[in-house]
């Protein structure tokens, strides 16, 4: 009997049907070919240079910037101190007037020197002598102790003698050519300059930021941010997860944007299976076999690896080595052996790891079973936090079990002396003694080891490994 809504013609219309795939096709293309475009590539690179700390910083340095702090401040306030200076003053003084000028024309002259011969010869012994007898005034002697007294008398002479004893000739001599009378010069001629006008005028204007490059950076992002078509493409999309720290470098990440599994990132293989077996197996009690592609789905900037039933033949490494066996769920593994590792820094993925009953994991090797580190991993129904440091020794961090059914960011910083587990950046968990000292690989696995009546899925975000800069 055909149902109550088909009977009453309440159900929708093939033609709306086809309407609403269309509307969704569409703008699904307009959103692909809008993630591509300028406008977004600008607005995005713009958003990130606003918000980061580096440029924060600089804006809060230009805004807060005063004169009385600068170092042409300084300059110029050396300089008024040693233009108002005394020797300073009175150098200048002394260079600018007629007495320097008329020392200078007279010092080493043949008249000082005929002078000052005159001055030696009449006050030697020998002449006072014979300047005491009776027929001195009849000599040529005499004739040149009138020419001393002359000159001696003279304005010039006596000029150029108090000139010579002076301070100010004094301070002349001490100052001119001096480290103190070059640095005035320079500061002079600094302050005077365009460079120096332009910095104190740069430093006195309040409005300095809002005349700067960066401004105009942060109207044109004010302005993007109210773009009708970047307001949609948000909405729609709503997959703003990039956050890189400025503190750190990007060396590995993946978005999962596309609709596939980047193969050039990962292997859907355990590493060793891949490299020598060429095959996938499963390990220990597990009860899934791995599979390369039926336990993936890459949608809507997700990853899911999915566990299910299905029963599959298989490989299973035991103590005695490989054997065949047929298991009864199937599952996915997807590690970088082979493409990245990397040692110390920065591991995190923001992972929903799903069902408590399952033992989905984000963990990593090196080129043995140990050292082991699980950055999350769900096990006896509980979320936990662990590292091997070899088979037998263990650190553990049990975080429940109400954290597997969301989506957390879980997070693994990896220093030469320290291992610091962390859960949407809160730490979890620390280890100090045997801390890994070679690169290391990221993994990420579903899997059973209990049997489940259904599907299930870990679902992945994203992962992004840092270094520091």
């Amino acid at each position: 009997m055909a149902s109550l809504k088909l009977l009453l013609g309440l159900f929708p219309s093939t033609s709306k049907i086809e309407q609403a795939e269309k509307a969704l096709i569409t703008e699904f293309n307009k959103l692909t070919a809008f993630s591509e475009s300028d406008q977004l590539k600008r607005y995005t690179y713009l958003k990130d240079l606003i918000s980061s700390s580096d440029f924060i910083q600089k804006r809060k340095e230009i805004e807060s910037l005063k004169y009385k702090n600068s170092e042409e401040y300084a300059k110029e306030k050396e300089f008024l101190s040693l233009q108002k200076a005394k020797d300073i003053v009175l150098y200048f003084k002394t260079i600018a007037g007629s007495a320097l000028k008329r020392f200078k024309e007279l010092d080493g002259s043949d008249k000082i020197k005929g002078y000052e011969s005159l001055m030696n010869l009449v006050q030697s012994l020998e002449f006072k002598g014979k300047m005491k007898t009776k027929e001195f005034k009849t000599t040529e002697d005499y004739k040149k102790v009138l020419d001393y007294n002359r000159l001696k008398g003279s304005s010039e002479i006596k000029e150029y003698y108090k000139f010579r004893t002076s301070k100010e000739y004094a301070n002349y001599l001490n100052t001119d050519g001096s480290a103190r009378l070059a640095r005035y010069n320079e500061l002079k001629d600094y302050v005077a300059s365009s460079v120096f006008k332009e910095k104190k005028n740069y430093l006195l204007d309040k409005k300095r930021f809002e005349k700067s490059e960066m401004f105009k950076e942060v109207q044109e992002y004010d302005k993007l941010k109210k773009n009708d078509d970047i307001l949609w493409y948000f909405k729609v999309k709503d997959s703003k997860k990039f956050d890189i720290l400025k503190s750190r470098e990007l060396t590995f990440s993946d978005e999962f944007d596309g609709d596939k599994l980047d193969t050039r990132k990962w292997i859907t293989n355990y590493y060793y299976g891949d490299k020598l077996l060429k095959d996938n197996y499963s390990v220990g009690n597990d009860l899934q076999a791995y599979t390369e592609k039926d336990n993936f789905e890459v949608r809507n900037s997700l990853l899911k690896i999915i566990t299910k039933p299905q029963k599959k033949n298989g490989k299973v490494w035991t103590a005695g080595g490989f054997k065949a066996q047929e298991f009864a769920f199937t599952s996915g593994i997807i590690n970088t052996g082979k493409n990245f590792r990397q040692k110390y820094g920065t591991f995190s993925a923001k992972i929903k790891l799903g069902n408590p009953g399952t033992k989905s994991a984000f963990w990593m090797l090196a080129d043995s079973i140990t050292p082991h580190i699980d950055i999350c991993r769900l096990e006896n129904g509980k979320v936990v936090s662990d590292f091997f440091a070899s088979v037998e020794k263990r650190a553990k961090a049990s975080i429940g079990a109400k954290f597997a059914n969301d989506f957390y960011i879980y997070t693994l910083e990896w220093t030469p002396d320290k291992l610091v587990w962390k859960l949407n950046d809160t730490t979890i968990f620390t280890q100090t003694t045997d801390v890994p000292q070679y690169p290391m690989y990221i993994l990420c696995s579903g899997g059973l080891d209990k049997p489940v009546n259904s599907m299930t899925t870990m679902e992945i975000d994203w992962v992004r490994v840092y270094q520091p800069k």
